[in-house]
């Protein structure tokens, strides 16, 4: 990745909106600032495409290549699981210090998405989301603005990919994505 400053998230969460027909990363800045980074059809696949293949490629399985499938069905098992052993940890630490929501928001149209393995495990995925600061004029572009950085664990990185999945299935967006080692389809409620 170039060396670009991406402002830090602290807190992520995904929603739908029917009217754009996007989804909405809602991202609760650690400056404390509020930031709505939308993805369109294309830019979401493209989002997931690109996690996917650096999950599969910095696999210690994969040897250099890219894991095998059932690797990875299994390695989303665990982080599943593990994502979930750290919900309820941090709901506990939640109610001492709760995160304070942004007053407003600043909404950007995501054009650009960088993602890299880090570490010599590729244990920290990478998400860098460039995009336009909304609203824009009607097919005037500017250079991508850096929009957020995301340093994911693994198993972040998993859940991740499973709330866009998720999101994308209730927004009913017909996507075409070789994961499909992520299993069946996740059911509504899982989309919150």
């Amino acid at each position: 990745m170039t060396e670009q400053s991406f402002p830090r998230v602290h807190q992520i969460r995904f929603a739908y909106s029917g009217l754009e027909d996007r989804m909405a990363i809602m991202l609760t800045m650690a400056s404390g600032e509020g930031r709505v980074a939308w993805l369109s059809r294309r830019a979401l696949t493209g989002l997931m495409h690109h996690i996917n293949t650096v999950l599969k490629k910095s696999h210690p399985a994969g040897e250099g290549q890219e894991a095998h499938d059932t690797v990875m069905a299994l390695e989303h098992i665990g982080a599943r699981s593990q994502v979930a052993a750290q919900r309820d940890q941090e709901k506990a630490e939640a109610e001492e210090s709760s995160v304070v929501q942004p007053d407003s928001w600043a909404h950007y149209l995501v054009t650009e998405a960088r993602v890299e393995a880090q570490g010599e495990a590729g244990e920290t995925v990478v998400v860098a989301l460039l995009g336009q600061p909304l609203p824009g004029e009607p097919d005037r572009r500017f250079e991508p603005a850096p929009v957020a950085g995301l340093a994911l664990t693994r198993p972040h990185a998993h859940e991740i990919l499973r709330l866009m999945r998720a999101n994308a299935e209730q927004a009913e967006w017909q996507l075409e994505l070789p994961i499909g080692w992520m299993g069946g389809k996740p059911s509504s409620s899982e989309a919150e």
